[in-house]
């Protein structure tokens, strides 16, 4: 994951927390937040499908004695899919919620 994605998901989460923690957010603005964080969480879920495809592809075409740099690649591979996991993890929770929060103003 590049630091371009990383940016956006801080941006998304920190608008996410924002909202949650207003005192009085507008529901349209919470709405806009959750459609921001639901979308961003899929494009993540789909970077980390392709990341872990292709560390599948590297480990599977790996000799008995792997190089540095066969070895860095999947490592970096490996590493990018655990950043995934993560920020799909703090944004899922944050967005419950977020949800939470959208339901108790629908009510009001």
């Amino acid at each position: 994951m590049d630091d371009a994605q990383g940016s956006a998901s801080d941006a998304v989460l920190d608008d996410v927390r924002r909202l949650h923690d207003a005192s009085s957010p507008q529901l349209e603005d919470v709405e806009r937040a959750l459609t921001d964080g639901y979308a961003h969480v899929l494009q993540t879920e789909g970077e980390r499908l392709r990341l872990r495809e292709q560390l599948e592809e590297r480990a599977a075409a790996i000799g008995s004695s792997p190089d540095q740099g066969e070895i860095g690649e999947i490592t970096t591979l490996a590493q990018g899919i655990a950043r995934a996991d993560s920020e799909i993890e703090e944004l899922r929770a944050a967005l419950d919620d977020l949800a939470a929060r959208a339901r108790t103003l629908r009510v009001a």
